[in-house]
Formats: structure tokens, sequence, C-alpha cells
């Protein structure tokens, strides 16, 4: 696949990624979740939301989308469902055990970002097999 196509495959990716992120991590009833938690130690504070939107795109969304679409396009005889299991286990189980075992980040969100790093895993996978 030429590298145009990849990189505009990517940054398809990066908004779907981002919007389908906000649906799952803005959603009232998430929201009430992490409102409950907001002055815990453990989750860090931003001075404004515009600095942490672009941050988030940048470094949690923009980046891992290059390089899951770069992955995917070399590793493209995997299906959807081989793709999001290897998507999710190499992005999130890693990150869910170092934070479980050196932060104290509560229990609670672990698991919403555990789940919703999951779902977005295999959305990326479906996005780039329909791409």
């Amino acid at each position: 696949m030429p590298i145009q196509q990849t990189l505009f495959s990517g940054l398809i990716l990066s908004a779907i990624w981002f919007i389908a992120g906000g649906a799952l991590y803005m959603n009232p009833i998430v929201a009430k979740i992490y409102k409950k938690y907001e002055s815990h130690p453990g989750v860090k504070r931003w001075k404004t939301e515009k600095q942490y939107l672009a941050t988030m795109y940048l470094l949690a969304v923009l980046i891992p989308a290059m390089i899951t679409t770069f992955v995917f396009y070399y590793l493209a005889p995997l299906g959807i469902l081989q793709f999001g299991f290897l998507l999710a286990g190499i992005r999130m189980l890693p990150r869910f055990a170092d934070m479980f075992m050196q932060t104290s980040y509560p229990n609670k969100l672990l698991a919403v970002e555990l789940i919703n790093g999951t779902l977005l895993s295999f959305l990326a996978a479906g996005v780039l097999n329909y791409l």
C-alpha cells in the first residue's frame, strides 16, 4: 500500500478513534464515574480542557493510530477479530498492569480504561479493515 494511502487511513482512523473515545469517555454514565474521582490524588488535573484535548489527540490518538495503521497494513492477512485482540493485548494489558501496580489510580477508573480501550482497539481493527 502506498505511503500516502497509509497516512490518509491513519488520519481517518484517528478522527474516528477520537470521536468514538469521546463518546465512550464523556457519556453521562462514565463521566459520572470520573467526576467522583476528580479530586483523587492519582488523577491528573489539567489547566485547560483545550490543552488536555490537544495532548490527548496527539499522544493518545494520532500517534497510536498511525502506528496501528502501518502495522495493520503490514499484517493485512489478519481478520478484524484477530487484529482487534492483538491491538487490545498490545495496547491495553501492559498499560492496565502498569497503572494497577505502580499508581494509585482508582480501580474503577482502571476498569473503565481497560473496557473502553479494548472497544476502541476493535473499532480500529474494523475501520482499517474497511478502509
